[in-house]
């Protein structure tokens, strides 16, 4: 069996006896304009084979149901949908004959190979689909939420699980909008987990959800997308150990083939689809500083050349100092919970630069750049940072005036689910470099000298009394008054 990434959720799939299109979206952008594919691709669709056996459709949703898509693609072949009506009108109104609306667990056989839909518990009608020949089980779950009694029902049918195209995305689609937590969805995705080890896939590797926002939605990239890809599979592996040889990446343009048991990856194998530019680092959580990034206003002019000499000097050498002489007391809990630290620094002229700090490692580096395992995070602007080394701002002011924020998603995980710790110990590393002792009330002494200098001082004027100095007076004036207490 062979397995063409075309993008996002759209895949052909070469059997022994059949070619199987799955939801295709052959340009961009799609979803009435709001998306785009992501990595960045490119569909060859005068490329694509002209004797397709069957097109799937998994459900509504425009990243999987695109009409312009479905307007070019030939009108000949069986149509396999989930009893949708809509679906099933729109596809009879664009020139398809052969509409097939299945229930969950029907099974469809040609020749060697079977079809079997799978069940979804979204409300939307929708399945995942397994298809299988003599080359193995492939099961792609596209958006599905597969619960346990699928997994029991597939594996009935399919007792062994060769490859798993499995939902890995808990989407955090909506939640800002309606104010709602965007903090890490830590049960769910646990939940997930539990999942994965019900279906004892022998090779995965994580689908769909390959799409970023744009124009003037981009800045949701920031609050939906909770994990990354490389994150999802280093879970993976620590979850089921003896999967680690066999947890896959896919990108557009390339192909899997799963044989009785061997996988292998053909990066940019395919004749039909191309990755352009691989632009996942725009889809990275960051709901901080979502919709509103951070700018530095330089409210004391320091020249961007000094900028970036004292942040670099203090990032990876001053910082890393201070991190490995306290290895074993402050960032015992770090250690422990192999947290992967990653700060971004925003300059004046919007340049943004980061470095990622790895505590699981047993020689702790600085690196420059992204880190895709990332579970904390600083964000600052370049003037507040040199503030700090300098002592000449303090965290109230750099909360007050939004110039630092941070969040976290750490957390470990096993194929029963995952727990979190207790945050009260694991601290930002850069608040623990610069704690509040440190530069507690320097700037409040430099401001003293501002206005205990000879021109800062008001010249002294004689004024009015005040109601407090005449109440006093007043009380000594009746005192005088009294007769004096003689003794008899």
């Amino acid at each position: 069996m062979k397995i063409h990434l075309l993008g996002h959720a759209s895949l052909l799939v070469e059997t022994q006896n059949c070619k199987i299109l799955m939801d295709p979206v052959l340009w961009d952008p799609f979803c009435e304009g709001l998306n785009e594919s992501c990595p960045k691709r490119e569909v060859m669709v005068e490329q694509l084979p002209k004797d397709i056996d069957f097109l799937v459709i998994s459900h509504r949703h425009l990243d999987h149901f695109d009409l312009r898509s479905l307007a070019y693609l030939p009108k000949t072949m069986d149509v396999l949908i989930p009893k949708d009506p809509l679906l099933q009108d729109c596809l009879r109104q664009l020139g398809y004959t052969q509409i097939y609306s299945l229930a969950d667990f029907t099974k469809v056989c040609a020749g060697a190979t079977t079809l079997m839909t799978t069940r979804s518990e979204v409300q939307v009608p929708e399945f995942g689909m397994v298809i299988a020949d003599e080359s193995g089980v492939f099961w792609n779950t596209v958006d599905t939420y597969f619960a346990a009694p699928t997994i029991q029902a597939v594996r009935a049918n399919f007792p062994t699980i060769d490859f798993l195209l499995t939902t890995w995305h808990i989407s955090m689609e909506g939640k800002y909008q309606a104010n709602q937590p965007l903090a890490f969805p830590l049960q769910y995705y646990g939940c997930l987990f539990n999942l994965i080890s019900l279906v004892q896939p022998k090779a995965i590797a994580p689908g769909a959800q390959g799409f970023k926002y744009i124009g003037e939605s981009a800045w949701q990239n920031q609050t939906v997308f909770p994990v990354t890809r490389e994150r999802f599979c280093h879970d993976l592996e620590t979850a089921f150990p003896t999967l680690k040889e066999t947890i896959f990446q896919l990108n557009p343009g390339d192909c899997f083939t799963l044989n009785q048991g061997q996988y292998e990856q053909f990066p940019a194998g395919s004749d039909y689809a191309k990755m352009l530019v691989d632009d996942r680092d725009l889809v990275d959580f960051a709901p901080v500083i979502a919709g509103n990034p951070l700018t530095d206003p330089n409210p004391e002019q320091i020249e961007l050349e000094t900028l970036e000499q004292t942040i670099e000097t203090e990032i990876c050498q001053d910082f890393l100092q201070f991190i490995l002489e306290h290895q074993r007391t402050l960032f015992y809990e770090h250690c422990h919970w192999q947290v992967i630290y990653q700060i971004e620094v925003t300059f004046p002229n919007r340049d943004r630069r980061r470095w990622s700090i790895d505590f699981s490692q047993d020689t702790i580096q600085v690196k420059p750049g992204r880190n895709p395992h990332a579970n904390l995070f600083s964000y600052i602007t370049a003037s507040s940072l040199c503030s700090l080394i300098h002592k000449k701002r303090d965290w109230d002011y750099l909360l007050c005036s939004g110039e630092y924020r941070g969040f976290h998603s750490i957390y470990s995980m096993s194929q029963w689910g995952a727990v979190s710790p207790d945050m009260t110990s694991i601290a930002d590393p850069i608040r623990l470099r610069f704690a509040p002792n440190y530069i507690a009330s320097n700037n409040v002494y430099e401001e003293l000298k501002k206005w205990t200098s000879p021109d800062s001082v008001p010249p002294s004027t004689k004024s009015e009394p005040t109601l407090f100095q005449l109440g006093n007076l007043l009380i000594r004036l009746k005192k005088s008054q009294q007769p004096a207490n003689h003794s008899a």
